[in-house]
């Protein structure tokens, strides 16, 4: 047979099999030629582009008409570190054009409590400051529904993040979804256009 093997990590195997924890013999079997990808935080230009690439795609694949991406949202794509590099890329999209209406564009309203987070502790950071001490490692999330903390508004912050983190879990299958969710389809639709409204 005449066959190529293309081999990915997301660690340094050479380093790896130096430390016991990969067999050398295997890396110098699959070594023959390297390539170096940095991760996507480290390559700022390319991030527009893959924007575009994953909207089509996951408009293409949804079945939706998403117009794009408003302007606040593209500054925080090119702000935010990316620990999860193309696939979380490609997640919050996916994520994001669930819950926008066709012929919108994304707003930043759509994308995960982290990606907010920063900024909005940035425009609050004078306050903070002169009226709290905080332990660094605590933070509070910027809530989903708008800018009100009351118990509702946190009750649908949570059931948001759940319901998020199981569809990427099943990557988008609605049915597999209800079936972790332990609610019916229909359920699931509805709390999916409840959320849009609340946008």
């Amino acid at each position: 047979m005449d066959v190529r093997i293309i081999v990915a990590s997301n660690e340094n195997l050479q380093d790896a099999y130096r430390k016991g924890k990969f067999r050398e013999d295997l890396y110098h079997r699959f070594n023959e030629f390297s390539i170096n990808l940095p991760p996507l935080r480290n390559r700022k230009q390319d991030i527009l582009a893959f924007a575009d690439f994953f909207l089509q795609k996951t408009n293409e694949e949804l079945d939706k008409d998403v117009a794009g991406f408003e302007e606040p949202v593209l500054q925080l794509f090119q702000q935010y570190s990316w620990p999860g590099n193309l696939r979380e890329f490609r997640n919050v999209v996916r994520r994001s054009v669930l819950l926008t209406a066709p012929g919108q564009k994304i707003t930043t309203a759509t994308l995960p409590w982290e990606m907010n987070q920063e900024p909005l502790q940035a425009e609050n950071s004078q306050h903070i400051q002169t009226t709290t001490t905080t332990n660094s490692s605590y933070s509070i999330p910027a809530p989903a529904f708008g800018r009100e903390t009351d118990l509702r508004d946190a009750a649908l912050r949570a059931e948001y993040e759940t319901i998020m983190s199981v569809l990427q879990q099943v990557n988008f299958n609605k049915k597999k979804a209800a079936e972790l969710l332990k609610i019916d389809r229909k359920t699931l639709y509805n709390k999916i256009k409840a959320f849009q409204e609340n946008l």
